[in-house]
């Protein structure tokens, strides 16, 4: 009885693993009227990206092949899964101006704030 309860937590232990979403490294600036979010996701091409915006929440998930195993592992500090972030957009984002693009493993995602949000230069008059 006790050998099938060990394969049954193993089995589940492994199922876990290939649904293990890793949290990407990430900073956020703003610049020029926009707020721009890098991430970093090694291993994620394009066709791996999946990016919607859904109840002013961007969702933001990256999926990349598992690595090819050739031999056994010595040491192994990279982990394995795929990416997975939300950020909360708040109402000074405009949803029908965002951006993104990938390049060596960096996303750039570049959302516009509403013209309502962005600075405005005032021009000083001499009397």
């Amino acid at each position: 009885m006790k050998g099938k309860e060990i394969e049954k937590r193993a089995e589940k232990r492994t199922e876990e693993r290939s649904e293990r979403r890793l949290r990407p490294l990430y900073r956020v600036h703003e610049t020029d009227g926009k707020v721009i979010v890098e991430l970093e996701m090694p291993g994620v091409t394009k066709d791996g990206l999946e990016i919607k915006i859904e109840n002013n929440e961007l969702h933001i998930l990256g999926r990349r092949e598992p690595a090819t195993k050739e031999g056994e592992y010595l040491i192994k500090e990279r982990r394995e899964g795929d990416f997975y972030r939300v950020f909360t957009l708040d109402n000074t984002i405009d949803q029908d101006k965002v951006d993104a693009s990938l390049s060596n493993g960096l996303l750039t995602i570049t959302l516009g704030l509403k013209e309502s949000e962005k600075p405005k230069l005032i021009t000083v008059k001499t009397g």
